[in-house]
Order: C-alpha cells, then sequence, then structure tokens
C-alpha cells in the first residue's frame, strides 16, 4: 500500500514539474511548450485516478 502511494505522489510532483516548465516558458518565450503540457496533463491524470487500494 505504500507503493502505490509513492508511486501517486511521484506522479503528481512530476506532473506539477512539468506544469511548472510550461509556466516557465510561456511567461519568459511567450510560447507553450506542448510535449511537457501533453506529459503534464497525462501524469496528473494517471495520479489522481490511481486508486489506493485494491
Amino acid at each position: 500500500m505504500k507503493f502505490r502511494i509513492i508511486i501517486k505522489l511521484l506522479l503528481l510532483l512530476i506532473s506539477l514539474g512539468c506544469f511548472y516548465v510550461v509556466y516557465l516558458m510561456h511567461s519568459k518565450l511567450s510560447f507553450i511548450d506542448t510535449p511537457y503540457l501533453y506529459a503534464g496533463i497525462l501524469l496528473l491524470l494517471i495520479g489522481l485516478f490511481l486508486p489506493f487500494k485494491k
């Protein structure tokens, strides 16, 4: 059970990192780096819908 919580937190942290890169690119260079955006959305959805229990 701890393994699932660690994986869920790791996925959420990585997605936040991806969204931070998208924010930096948009604020400094005025464009959105789409691979980071797609990866952030995908990892966020996987992290949110990953069940804690069986």
